[in-house]
């Protein structure tokens, strides 16, 4: 573990196997302790529904997206799966010959054992809810660093902005919302199988963007001419396509 900075973290939390107790690997540990100054942070019960409260008939996508919910909790709280010290979790109408929750609890985790306690229960607030799970974590407070600069904003500007700082012998740091760097230039594997889509992108050139296009030269980035010519394709807030001429204004078509 590393910090912000860094540097080496001591994790906050130490899981703790205590001598003449079962052991309860490889999902959880008897008992947890925190160390160092920590910020303490507790999630909501989390269960298996969408953004527009839509819960999955099925209890393994329930199970699935309420993991995804408690993982997304905590991150918002600036914590991490490592960073909890119990969890607690309600299953309603309990098998205890099937237990299907675990392998989701266990890939959430990843390794991490922290102390848990299941609660069988005969209903949740909502008759659609299988299956509820709160977390409680320590995140180690990191102490106050001076930089000389710090740099709003992680696209390809403010990289290159922090990148001349460094360059020029100061410290900085760069701070995103967002839990990922590039700015609008976002590609993504959809289907997992090495073949990425473009859903964010921005063209740089040697005219107007210099700096950054020197930058991507430095890193032997390969480079591709950008086309300037022929049709572009339009889709609407509707769904109706236009085809007019690159640089032209757009406008419906029948070709399309």
């Amino acid at each position: 573990m590393s910090s912000p900075y860094g540097k080496p973290t001591p994790p906050s939390v130490h899981t703790i196997d205590p001598h003449m107790l079962f052991d309860s690997r490889p999902i959880y540990s008897h008992a947890a302790t925190t160390t160092g100054a920590c910020r303490i942070v507790a999630t909501a019960g989390q269960v298996g529904c969408d953004a527009d409260r839509v819960f999955p008939s099925d209890i393994e996508d329930q199970l699935s997206l309420a993991m995804e919910n408690l993982g997304r909790a905590l991150e918002a709280a600036g914590a991490t799966v490592t960073d909890i010290f119990k969890l607690v979790y309600y299953i309603v109408d309990y098998d205890p010959n099937n237990r299907r929750h675990t392998k989701h609890v266990k890939a959430f985790l990843n390794g991490h054992r922290p102390p848990t306690t299941l609660v069988p229960v005969p209903a949740l607030a909502d008759p659609q809810m299988k299956f509820e799970i709160e977390a409680y974590a320590a995140v180690k407070v990191q102490p106050l660093r001076e930089v000389d600069v710090v740099v709003v904003g992680a696209g390809l500007s403010g990289l290159k902005a922090a990148f001349d700082v460094q360059k020029a012998g100061f410290s900085c740091v760069v701070v995103e919302a967002r839990g990922r760097v590039g700015g609008k230039t976002w590609s993504v594997d959809p289907l997992g199988e090495g073949r990425f889509v473009d859903v964010g992108a921005a063209w740089i050139n040697d005219t107007n963007q210099g700096k950054i296009y020197e930058l991507a030269r430095s890193l032997g980035l390969e480079m591709v001419v950008q086309n300037t010519t022929g049709k572009v394709i339009q889709e609407d807030l509707t769904g109706d396509l236009g085809l007019f001429d690159y640089g032209g204004t757009p406008g419906v078509s029948d070709e399309c």
